[in-house]
């Protein structure tokens, strides 16, 4: 990619706006050296870390702001140099952001691999960090924490401070020397503190001149009751300076002691700056990532160019998109339409849009736009004119095509505007398509613009060569910068004259000297325009029918939906009714072995057992099998949807589905699952299940070897069916045993209501066994 092709398709716009978008000078280099490639594996990797980022910058991105280029003051410290606080703060700082920008960015590995991987390189410098936050201040002072001995002395100075300055206002009040002061205040100068001492009392006032004011009229004086103190903390500042210095240079040390990491970190923070850039350049254009494909193509979907999107943002004004393809139905593509139409803001939308790509940039153009890698791109755009005319233009233009037609090969993208313009038109259209026709031949991709109409007969002669043409209306007299692939562009200079108003006399008389091949294919591209725009009408009747259609459809399955939620409800209401059946009746159960336990005569448990088993049948009613499907089914029947468990009427039949209305909703359901309603069901089914006669009962419960709770479940369970059976007398055996299951067994029949016990007699088993008698 050489300067000239780079420059003319306005790459340094893209270069120029990413540093506007960096936050740090790091990044700013490599935007600024950005150059496209034409490796696919680097393209594709490139594209990879463009989309990382931007998802990063959707989710906050990392705080690069501040970050400076230390650079020169680590190199700075490698020669033995002390740094300053500041730019210890500096270095502290871009420390810092590295280690924040590895946490956020390793913390969304899986889906951020590419940046991910870049930013586990990132060194950190915990340690070297501590100590900055304990030595410095984000000013850059040192702090008393960077040493002992410096808290030492500024404690010092602090104390020798205030007894300076106490004795210099004791001597502010004395009626003394007050009198012979200018001003009641103590202030310094050149690091001493003074008293203002009127001119007249010099030498009566016992002390030391460091200064006088402009006019003279007062001198600074450090009374020399205080000239001790004064030394003194002069000593304490230089030795406080000299610690400072000693704290410097060692910080500066350890910064030289770890170049090598300080200059990776300079390098990956720069990478990441620059990613993010790219991340917003993207989001700034609207931009989308191309599907990359490993072989010279383009087929860019509603393409702008980047400058006139970043335009339209400020002045509020569309950009018309382009559809351009090139590469495998055809490789030439060659481009007509009257001037300020268009075709020269395609070439360089083409270009641009190419080096992005190639540069691992997002593209602004819609989604499912694929870019190839071309191994060279060559541009001779007419945007570099001398102001001189003829001859030198058109040697201005020449020296670029025959670079060009020199270099140009399979793989290459070739962009030509206005090719053989600027000398004699037969002559240049000799030219123009002897140099499109070597291009073609060399196997380059190739989209050239012409004024030149015989430049449109190569679509019919050569395989893989196109016309198109930028889209013109006669109507208005002015472009609709839409480009037509397939259609070559008509001639409309007769047109616009006649429409300006041109006599139709002069208008016809120019029609007369164009040669009657001219005419006839002026005319036949009219023809073909006319059928273009019908077709186009057409395409967008068709494309409106479309849309209701899909209204209608979207319509239809709302409703769909709204059915299959209906009678989703039906059922789950269905099922929530049968579900509160079987917890009621649950509940009636224990009701009524609660009563049974609780009852202390026979004819409360009869009671109890009468009411089980009405329980029991209406549970039995409420679960019978809903019947034998109907034999026949008319509009208007009253019947039964099994699988809904709820009545409705007919209202429609189709074959082997009916529409049922159950209550204020319709269902569609299979005949099969149609019964009859449960008035008829219980008439034509009056047999029904009893009550089950109870289990025969063991008289004797075993309870040896049990874990105590075990034992109590099953011998609560055991007396429950003993009264339920009509039982009078039971035996429960525990063992001896060390006495525990005995005593847990007699516990639980304290408390059971109707019973007494004993231990059982030797033969039953003695103290090993109990008798349990259900009372009258």
């Amino acid at each position: 990619m050489d300067d000239r092709t780079l420059r003319v398709l306005e790459f340094d716009w893209v270069r120029t706006r990413l540093q506007q978008l960096c936050a740090t000078l790091l990044g700013e280099e490599l935007a600024q050296g950005l150059v496209p490639e034409v490796d696919f594996g680097r393209v594709e990797e490139l594209q990879q870390e463009t989309a990382e980022a931007r998802l990063l910058l959707r989710e906050g991105g990392v705080g690069l702001r501040g970050v400076v280029d230390f650079r020169p003051s680590v190199q700075r410290a490698c020669l033995g140099g002390i740094l300053d606080g500041r730019q210890l703060v500096e270095l502290w700082r871009a420390a810092r952001a590295g280690r924040l920008a590895k946490a956020a960015v390793t913390s969304r590995a899986d889906r951020l691999p590419v940046l991910a991987a870049l930013a586990r390189d990132l060194p950190t410098f915990e340690l070297l960090e501590a100590r900055f936050e304990r030595s410095l201040s984000e000013e850059g002072q040192v702090l008393d924490g960077a040493s002992a001995h410096l808290a030492k002395v500024r404690r010092e100075i602090r104390a020798t401070q205030e007894r300076l300055r106490a004795q210099l206002e004791e001597i502010v009040r004395s009626p003394r020397w007050s009198r012979m002061l200018q001003d009641p205040i103590v202030t310094v100068r050149g690091d001493r503190y003074v008293v203002p001492v009127k001119q007249a009392y010099a030498a009566q006032f016992p002390g030391v001149v460091h200064d006088q004011s402009a006019t003279g009229a007062t001198l600074f004086m450090e009374p020399l009751v205080a000239l001790q103190l004064g030394n003194r903390l002069r000593q304490l500042q230089g030795e406080e300076a000299r610690e400072v210095e000693r704290v410097l240079a060692e910080l500066s040390s350890e910064v030289a002691s770890r170049k090598a990491d300080w200059e990776r970190l300079a390098s990956l923070l720069a990478r990441l700056d620059f990613a993010l850039a790219k991340a917003a350049l993207a989001e700034e254009l609207d931009a989308v990532r191309p599907v990359l494909v490993p072989r010279p193509l383009l087929d860019l979907r509603a393409a702008r160019h980047p400058i006139l999107v970043e335009r339209s943002g400020r002045h509020r004004s569309p950009v018309v998109p382009v559809d351009v393809r090139l590469g495998e139905d055809f490789r030439t593509l060659v481009i007509t339409g009257p001037n300020t139409g268009g075709k020269t803001v395609t070439l360089k939308t083409v270009g641009l849009l190419t080096l992005m790509a190639q540069a691992g940039l997002a593209i602004p153009a819609r989604d499912g736009s694929r870019a190839g890698c071309f191994s060279a791109v060559f541009a001779d755009i007419g945007d570099e004119q001398s102001i001189q005319q003829n001859l030198s233009t058109f040697s201005s233009h020449m020296r670029t095509v025959v670079e060009v037609v020199r270099r140009a090969g399979p793989g290459c993208l070739v962009l030509l505007d206005e090719v053989g313009a600027g000398t004699d038109p037969a002559e240049g259209c000799a030219l123009a398509r002897a140099v499109v026709e070597t291009l073609h031949e060399r196997g380059a991709c190739t989209v050239v613009t012409t004024h030149y109409g015989e430049l449109k007969t190569l679509a019919y002669q050569l395989d893989g060569v196109e016309n198109a043409s930028v889209e013109f209306d006669a109507e208005t007299l002015q472009p609709t910068y839409r480009l037509r692939i397939g259609t070559p562009g008509r001639s409309n200079a007769l047109v616009i004259a006649s429409r300006l108003g041109l006599e139709e006399a002069v208008v016809a008389r120019a029609r007369s000297y164009l040669r009657r091949d001219l005419q006839e294919a002026d005319a036949l591209l009219e023809g073909v325009e006319r059928d273009r725009r019908a077709a186009e009408l057409d395409r967008q009747e068709a494309e409106r029918m479309r849309a209701e259609l899909e209204v209608l459809r979207a319509g239809y399955e709302e409703r769909l939906r709204r059915l299959e939620e209906t009678r989703r409800q039906l059922l789950d209401r269905a099922r929530e009714e049968a579900r509160q059946v079987v917890d009621r009746a649950r509940r009636e159960v224990e009701t009524v072995l609660e009563a049974l336990r609780t009852e202390r005569r026979e004819r409360a448990a009869e009671q109890a057992r009468r009411r089980l088993q009405a329980l029991v049948e209406s549970l039995q009613q409420a679960r019978q099998p809903p019947g034998p499907p109907l034999e026949r089914v008319e509009v208007g029947q009253a019947v039964r949807v099994a699988s809904l468990g709820a009545e409705g009427l007919v209202v429609g039949v189709s074959g082997e589905l009916a529409e049922v209305q159950v209550g204020s909703a319709k269902v569609r359901v299979p005949r099969s699952e149609l019964r009859a309603p449960a008035a008829a069901s219980t008439a034509a089914a009056p047999d029904r299940r009893r009550w089950p006669e109870p289990p025969r009962l063991a008289a004797k419960l075993d309870l040896r070897g049990l874990p105590a709770d075990e034992a109590v479940a099953r011998l609560e369970k055991y007396l429950d069916d003993a009264v339920l059976a009509g039982a009078h007398r039971v035996l429960v055996v525990h063992g001896r045993g060390t006495g525990a299951l005995r005593r847990a067994v007699h516990e639980v029949l304290r408390t059971y209501p109707g019973v007494r016990f004993s231990l059982a007699n030797p033969g039953e088993g003695g103290d090993g066994a109990t008798v349990v008698e259900f009372t009258e």
